[in-house]
């Protein structure tokens, strides 16, 4: 796994500070949760993290992850969209608009808001412009990864809930490592190409605006199979690398047991003959 980050930055005229970063995936046979690429650190009303990725036909999980650095709502929002589309939060137009609509035309807003309810509940959590998608996150408890939130869970589960709090901004995060698990929903193509959008904050205001742009993995480029290399990135084996070690030691064993059978029968027939 690779990534590098741009050494300048540019300032728009809020005073916000504009970073990208590229994360190189990984295959399927080996994405995991100790390769998941590494989208950086936020806290409450420092930074803002948007992800430009695509699930292929040999690429259909992507794990990413996040560290959070102080208490407070996180929102996670995602949406299928073209890689060349323009990263931009429209949330706060929206509210805006929201809150017109409510004062000129109560009854209209009213109409439109159970419109809007009926189409969403078409989509699940993700509503129409996620379609295809799933999402899933993961908190870490006593060292090991906790599901917390399943946009495609049981709606009366507690991992449905957690996520549409996620997604609303309502949910209060605490400090420590999340991992984020995206892939398609059952309906969807597995040959289709589904490109998509992320976007992380935590509090309503940000200084810091980081862009993260996931390049495919040679073997999504050359439509392949195959595994990384013997250690990854933390120096761990990857699973699918260590039972193909524990293969070849049971091969050998096989064989040497095979080859001592042999030397045995031998010599036991060797001495019979004699005798």
């Amino acid at each position: 796994m690779v990534s590098s980050i741009s050494s300048t930055t540019n300032v728009d005229d809020s005073g916000i500070s504009h970073w990208e970063k590229t994360v190189t995936d990984v295959n399927d046979v080996d994405e995991s949760f100790s390769n998941a690429r590494d989208l950086g650190y936020m806290r409450l009303n420092y930074a803002r993290i948007s992800t430009i990725g695509q699930l292929s036909k040999n690429d259909s999980v992507d794990i990413y992850k996040v560290q959070v650095q102080s208490n407070g709502k996180l929102t996670i929002s995602l949406r299928s969209g073209a890689e060349n589309d323009e990263v931009l939060d429209l949330s706060k137009y929206d509210a805006k608009l929201d809150s017109l609509k409510q004062q000129l035309d109560p009854e209209g807003y009213a109409k439109e808001q159970a419109e809007k309810e009926a189409e969403a509940a078409k989509y699940g959590l993700l509503g129409e412009y996620g379609e295809g998608l799933q999402i899933q996150v993961y908190s870490m408890k006593n060292g090991k990864e906790v599901l917390i939130g399943d946009s495609t869970a049981d709606p009366d589960s507690d991992e449905y809930a957690t996520m549409e709090q996620i997604l609303n901004g309502e949910y209060r995060a605490k400090k420590g490592d999340y991992y984020i698990k995206i892939s398609r929903t059952e309906d969807f193509d597995s040959n289709e190409a589904l490109p998509y959008i992320m976007q992380i904050k935590q509090g309503d205001n940000y200084k810091h605006d980081y862009v993260t742009t996931e390049s495919a993995s040679d073997d999504t480029k050359n439509g392949t199979t195959s595994n990384v290399p013997m250690t990854s990135t933390n120096g761990t084996l990857s699973a699918v690398n260590a039972l193909q070690i524990q293969a070849q030691r049971y091969e050998a064993t096989a064989q040497m047991l095979q080859v001592g059978y042999q030397n045995m029968a031998n010599i036991i027939y060797s001495r019979n003959s004699k005798s």
